[in-house]
C-alpha cells in the first residue's frame, strides 16, 4: 500500500501549478559570469600574471592585479583605477576594458644626468 501523498493527482496538479508559476531568467538575459569570462580572456592574452575569478549569473568578480578588482552587474565592469576614482565600462565591450586595464609602463629613470654619483675622487 503506498502513501496517500506519493500518489495523490491533487498533489502532482498543485506542484505543477507551482512550477508553471516560477519565473525563470529567459535564455538570451545578460551572463555577469560570461562577460568576465570574455574579460578574462583578453587579459590573460595581454599578461600572464596570476588572476582570480569567480561569480554567478548576476555578480560576477576578478581579480586583475594587486588593488585591482573588477566586478561586473547589470551589463558593467567597475573597477577602482589606482587613484581611487571608480571606473565603469560596458560589458559587452571586454577588448576596450582590458585595453583600460593594461597597467601603464614604469618611467626608466636614465643613469646618466645629475643624480649619478661619481666614486672616482675628483
Amino acid at each position: 500500500m503506498s502513501h496517500w501523498r506519493l500518489n495523490n493527482p491533487r498533489a502532482c496538479r498543485v506542484k505543477s501549478a507551482l512550477a508553471n508559476r516560477v519565473k525563470h531568467r529567459p535564455r538570451h538575459a545578460f551572463c555577469a559570469e560570461r562577460a568576465i569570462a570574455a574579460l578574462w580572456d583578453e587579459l590573460t592574452s595581454v599578461s600572464a600574471r596570476p588572476m582570480y575569478r569567480a561569480g554567478t549569473t548576476d555578480l560576477a568578480v576578478m581579480s586583475v592585479r594587486r588593488g585591482i578588482n573588477v566586478w561586473c552587474r547589470d551589463g558593467k565592469f567597475f573597477w577602482n583605477d589606482v587613484f581611487g576614482s571608480m571606473v565603469t565600462h560596458p560589458a559587452d565591450d571586454p577588448a576596450g576594458a582590458a585595453a583600460r586595464l593594461k597597467p601603464t609602463p614604469r618611467r626608466r629613470v636614465s643613469e646618466s644626468g645629475r643624480h649619478a654619483l661619481s666614486l672616482a675622487p675628483a
